[in-house]
């Protein structure tokens, strides 16, 4: 039994719990804001979120990328002073854009609300708490940094939730927001007490080097424009669908888009993750033709478990709107089928960027993730102005089957390169590291 829990364990099995469990918990709160605070309340919380998953990477300076690198092999304590001074700089542009972001709401608003003082504190909270789960990964402590992560992100719900039933007059999304906080503050305690096992005040008390991290953060700035182009291809739609059409649409955009996300959360960690380095061990093997079929098996089993759980998901949520009474859900089978299509399409396209990834092709990554949200903005412009809610999904199918084409006809390209009988250093060819990221460059 202590050999099969082992290697349970070093198989990533409690992450996978961990992950499944914040998954569910997140997705079950999708429905309780809808069917007991409305549509405009899910609005809100739909562009909260996108808020909250735009702003760590447009503070972020794409830092992250060589934080989690240089932290492996250390442990807490030797990595302290690293990871203390890009938290400095994480603090600094959050305070610069907060004084410069809520003088403008007022400018705009005439005042500032309860709600948004409460999404401003999750905004901080969130961008900090990112900003040490990254480096915790590369720490080899995954397994509690994991933890934090259903602390701070799912724990709350269910307690959130039954306060709103018992006490009625707390059932709203400040409360939500409240409780979501609070999980913060609990995870940053449970995070101090496990630091206390290492000798933390001596690495804390080490000379600053601020003015690397920002060096690096400027010779490598397309890894910053990279992360802009992800975090906005998965939130730009619902912020363009509000200008447009307003809250009650984003609340039922922002609905659907919680239950298509599931399906990409879980094909992204039970298959597209672990797709990357047998896609890394397949380039490097110098066999054009092993990488090619590597990376045909690996799209047979995206594509194959995201049908499949596109069709689980549909037939789940009909089977939620058939036993819920009537008018508590917006029923939108169209818009669902559509959005279940577009995250089938986008896992296949995920796993076309992480084929980039695997060769080490770190600017044309980049530019394919800042050309991805162009795309996003630019369809979901078009699509949404003209078939209104519908459009949203079209964008979304139109973007990820566009994204899919382009990265498709770009490692064809490369693979007919590297199959040609040229004696001189290819693409299979290890090259020198790029003094920047310390990754090859291309």
């Amino acid at each position: 039994m202590s050999v099969l829990l082992t290697r349970l364990i070093r198989g990533g099995a409690p992450n996978m719990a961990l992950r499944g469990s914040t998954l569910f918990l997140r997705f079950a709160l999708s429905f309780y804001i809808v069917s007991q605070l409305g549509l405009a309340s899910a609005g809100v919380y739909g562009l909260a979120i996108g808020a909250i998953g735009i702003v760590p990477a447009t503070v972020g300076w794409g830092l992250n990328y060589f934080v989690s690198r240089e932290v492996v092999g250390h442990t807490p304590a030797t990595a302290a002073p690293l990871i203390r001074d890009r938290l400095i700089i994480t603090f600094a542009s959050l305070l610069a854009g907060t004084l410069i972001a809520v003088p403008v709401l007022i400018w705009q608003t005439g005042e500032i609300t309860q709600t948004q003082v409460l999404i401003l504190i999750l905004l901080w909270l969130e961008t900090l708490a990112l900003d040490i789960y990254m480096p915790m990964i590369g720490l080899e402590l995954a397994l509690f940094a994991n933890v934090l992560v259903f602390v701070r992100s799912a724990l709350w719900i269910p307690i959130v939730v039954g306060i709103g039933f018992a006490v009625p007059a707390l059932k709203t999304l400040d409360m939500i927001f409240i409780g979501w906080i609070l999980s913060h503050l609990l995870a940053i305690g449970m995070l101090f007490v496990y630091l206390r096992r290492w000798p933390m005040k001596a690495g804390l008390r080490e000379e600053k080097k601020l003015s690397v991290l920002v060096n690096r953060a400027r010779r490598a700035w397309y890894i910053y424009f990279s992360d802009l182009g992800i975090v906005g291809l998965g939130y730009a739609d619902r912020f363009i669908l509000n200008a447009l059409l307003g809250l009650v649409a984003t609340g039922i955009y922002s609905f659907y888009f919680s239950i298509t996300n599931a399906l990409q959360t879980l094909i992204s960690t039970a298959v597209v993750q672990l797709a990357l380095p047998r896609m890394v061990r397949a380039f490097r093997g110098g066999n054009p033709a092993e990488w090619q079929a590597e990376l045909r098996r690996q799209m047979i089993k995206t594509l194959t478990f995201a049908a499949v759980f596109s069709v689980g998901i549909f037939l789940a949520t009909e089977l939620i709107f058939y036993f819920a009474p009537p008018g508590r859900f917006p029923v939108f089978r169209v818009l669902l089928a559509i959005m279940l299509l577009a995250a089938t399409i986008r896992s296949g396209s995920d796993l076309l960027n992480v084929s980039i990834t695997s060769m080490g092709r770190d600017r044309m990554y980049a530019v394919n993730n800042v050309a991805g949200v162009i795309v996003a903005i630019a369809f979901g412009t078009g699509f949404m102005y003209f078939f209104g809610l519908i459009g949203a999904g079209l964008s979304a199918a139109a973007t990820a089957s566009t994204l899919f084409i382009v990265r498709l006809v770009y490692l064809r390209h490369v693979l007919r390169k590297m199959k040609q009988p040229d004696p001189a250093p290819g693409p299979q060819m290890e090259p020198a590291n790029d003094p920047a990221t310390g990754m090859p460059q291309r």
